[in-house]
């Protein structure tokens, strides 16, 4: 994890437009600033049923897809010549428990972003509910980090 005076650039990804738009973003700022990129990805863990093998197989096709995900990441970021580390975080909570936890134990994130949604029902038209608990979170606890948060752009048939 990024350590003491180390200062870096944060970006939550999950395979989204908005994501990626976000990671697209924080990528350009890295670059700027000359700071390196911590990408994450949290993979929620949730009780499918009663059977042990089941939850496994659940965990191991969303890591397998995280992984995809935070490649594609690495890929992006160093083609822009950005310096990357990838964190695959996990929660049995939410999501936006990990994230926060990640920036209050990171102590030199310079500034986090988010895309305004992900892959939830409700994300085109209002914030999404993670990005939201982040704001909430980061401004309750006095987090010293900025939160951007990346409109996903508008697919150009429905402009």
């Amino acid at each position: 994890m990024v350590g003491g005076k180390a200062k870096s650039i944060a970006v939550a990804v999950d395979g989204s437009a908005p994501a990626w738009e976000a990671m697209r973003r924080a990528v350009n700022m890295a670059r700027l600033l000359e700071l390196p990129l911590d990408v994450l990805y949290v993979v929620q863990l949730r009780k499918a049923g009663y059977f042990a093998f089941i939850d496994r197989h659940l965990k191991e096709d969303q890591e397998a897809y995280a992984k995809k995900v935070l490649e594609e990441a690495v890929q992006k970021s160093q083609k822009a010549g950005v310096e990357v580390r990838t964190h695959l975080l996990e929660s049995e909570k939410d999501i936006s428990e990990a994230i926060i936890a990640f920036v209050e134990e990171a102590r030199g994130i310079k500034f986090l972003v988010l895309g305004s949604h992900g892959h939830g029902f409700i994300g085109r038209h209002i914030i999404g509910s993670t990005t939201e608990r982040v704001i909430r979170e980061v401004s309750h606890r006095g987090l010293p980090v900025p939160v951007l948060v990346v409109p996903a752009k508008i697919p150009e048939e429905e402009e």
